[in-house]
């Protein structure tokens, strides 16, 4: 039965360093993914920003329509100094519009491309506390196994006056 304990404190130990890595590669598979995500997410802000200023344009072009059409309707003459500063105007309005939701886009998904390199950084950050808790606690393992089973706590047995039952 003395057998028992030091390989049961042995299987303790194994058992505790695996269930380490186990939750390291579980910490970093997570992060993995918020990484994945994050990633994801910046490609649609970005993408969604691309369809708003579209959109931006469309309107733009729909309102300078309405605009020529209204000047044609009134007699006026789409070369006239005052009529051309309307219309460039309305294109400069129209064109920051648009380009103020593509630099929106473009800061969130730089926000989310930093949230994905942080997630990335603890993935790598996980396993690696998980190596160095598991290399830990086997240490530990084997200092309390040797410390209880090992040769320094063996007791020495002074000479003993039974004698053997067989000649030496």
């Amino acid at each position: 039965m003395g057998f028992l304990a030091p390989v049961l404190g042995a299987i303790g130990t194994i058992v505790s360093v695996a269930g380490t890595m186990e939750e390291g590669r579980e910490q970093k598979a997570r992060y993995q993914y918020e990484q994945k995500v994050a990633a994801q997410q910046a490609d649609e802000a970005t993408a969604a920003s691309q369809r708003d200023a579209m959109a931006r344009y469309r309107e733009g072009r729909y309102l300078l329509s309405q605009q020529q059409a209204a000047i044609a309707g009134s007699g006026g003459n789409m070369t006239d100094p005052s009529v051309m500063r309307i219309m460039d105007d309305t294109t400069e309005q129209v064109t920051l519009a648009a380009e103020t939701d593509i630099y929106k886009g473009d800061q969130q998904a730089r926000g989310y491309n930093d949230a994905a390199k942080v997630a990335g950084y603890n993935a790598n950050s996980a396993m690696r506390a998980a190596r160095i808790k598991a290399a830990s606690t086997l240490f530990s393992g084997m200092s309390t196994m040797f410390s209880r089973f090992g040769e320094s706590n063996t007791k020495t047995a002074t000479s003993s006056t039974v004698t053997p039952p067989y000649p030496s």
